[in-house]
């Protein structure tokens, strides 16, 4: 089982953002309530991973924890997952598109001063 720890590790070893978000997620939503709550509640380890990607990442578990209905897990909310500088908008967006990411962004990316678009975390 992958666990959201795991994709912070992998990151730090160099794995493409959104191939490991990817597989995380298809791996999430083939698991049962069980497995998903174990896949989210660690706090992942100190490693180097980009403060866009940690915020992002935190993001995607508490939304997906809302989603499912799983308890948020308290790591999520620490100051390490929040970026306070400079917003990060997904897909190196620009001018209109970061407009409609402003829009349509899920709460929980919002929270966090991260925009993306709003299935962001829906796979096909």
């Amino acid at each position: 089982m992958t666990r959201i720890s795991d994709v912070f590790e992998q990151l730090a070893e160099g794995c493409d953002f959104y191939i490991c978000l990817g597989n995380f997620l298809d791996e999430f939503y083939g698991s049962n309530q069980t497995a998903r709550a174990e896949m989210i509640q660690a706090e992942p380890p100190s490693v180097r991973v980009p403060k866009e990607y940690k915020a992002f990442l935190a993001a995607a578990v508490h939304k997906l924890a809302n989603d499912y209905g799983l308890d948020v897990p308290a790591w999520t909310f620490k100051k390490d997952y929040y970026l306070l500088e400079k917003p990060f908008f997904d897909c190196q967006a620009k001018g209109k598109l970061r407009l409609l990411f402003m829009y349509k962004s899920p709460l929980e990316f919002k929270h966090r001063n991260v925009f993306v678009d709003e299935n962001v975390l829906v796979r096909v």
